[in-house]
């Protein structure tokens, strides 16, 4: 059987505010239950030029009701971080005390919005770091999805197993397959994509942002109905980490390296 699992990422004012909404109404139509992972914090990163940029706006924050609406509606939602652009160009810089204070500050943000606890973490941009990872550990997430690769381990950094299991995106990002193309060109792309899904859990990344694009509306879901006709069944990430026995998942390295479509870096699953 094929299995999808579509994970969402929302890292931006635009993405949150436009993206989100368009793509709850696009997956309510098509009954189609998703992972959605939002930046809890500012879209900038903080700093005084990202600031007078008028990038400093919470994004959960400036209207916290997109959250909870995807909450009722059924999908899983879950934290992509407390500044994602902050995390993305400075994660290695940051001090283990400022790392965990924003991972913690990004839980309880969300709780105050939601009333329960995330599932799962997602690490923007797909960089981790030993102390990420451990803290990650210690805040009890279900499932984290920070890598790519090819399915689902327990992630092993420094010599040390960690203990929460990683869900890894197994597809390039939507983003990426998909940048500057024509409607024609998209549809193209998005046919071969589901013609060529393999057998057994598939993660497909996408930005919410993407859902903005005129352009990739209508092709984005012709592709999730053929999908659907082609008998895939959708799968929310925190429903495959409840059936996961994890006992029984391999250990697996994390490395760095520029794979899966991405132009900078990321951690990926080095299988055994």
């Amino acid at each position: 059987m094929r299995i999808l699992s579509l994970k969402i990422y929302a890292d931006t004012l635009n993405g949150y505010r436009d993206g989100v909404p368009r793509l709850l109404d696009v997956f309510g139509e098509l009954d189609v239950g998703a992972s959605f992972f939002f930046g809890m914090g500012a879209e900038g990163t903080g700093s005084p030029v990202s600031k007078f940029l008028g990038e400093g706006k919470e994004i959960v924050g400036s209207a916290p009701g997109i959250l909870r609406d995807a909450s009722k509606r059924g999908h899983d939602c879950g934290i992509y971080g407390w500044n994602p652009q902050e995390w993305r160009r400075r994660l290695d810089r940051l001090k283990d005390t400022t790392l965990e204070s924003d991972i913690k500050r990004a839980m309880e943000y969300f709780v105050r919005r939601i009333g329960r606890r995330p599932s799962g973490f997602a690490a923007p941009g797909c960089r981790v770091n030993y102390i990420s990872l451990r803290i990650q550990d210690d805040m009890r997430f279900s499932y984290c999805s920070d890598t790519f690769g090819f399915y689902p381990f327990m992630p092993q950094l420094s010599w040390k197993v960690f203990s929460t299991p990683q869900l890894p995106s197994t597809l390039p990002p939507m983003e990426t397959v998909l940048k500057k193309t024509s409607k024609a060109e998209a549809r193209v792309l998005l046919a071969e994509l589901a013609e060529g899904l393999p057998d057994g859990l598939s993660v497909l990344p996408m930005n919410a942002s993407v859902a903005n694009v005129q352009e990739l509306a209508s092709p984005l879901y012709e592709f999730l109905l053929r999908l659907k006709d082609m008998g895939v069944k959708f799968m929310r990430l925190d429903d495959v980490a409840k059936g996961i026995d994890v006992t029984s998942l391999p250990s697996c390295e994390i490395v760095f390296a520029k794979a899966f479509g991405v132009p900078n870096e990321v951690a990926v699953q080095n299988p055994k």
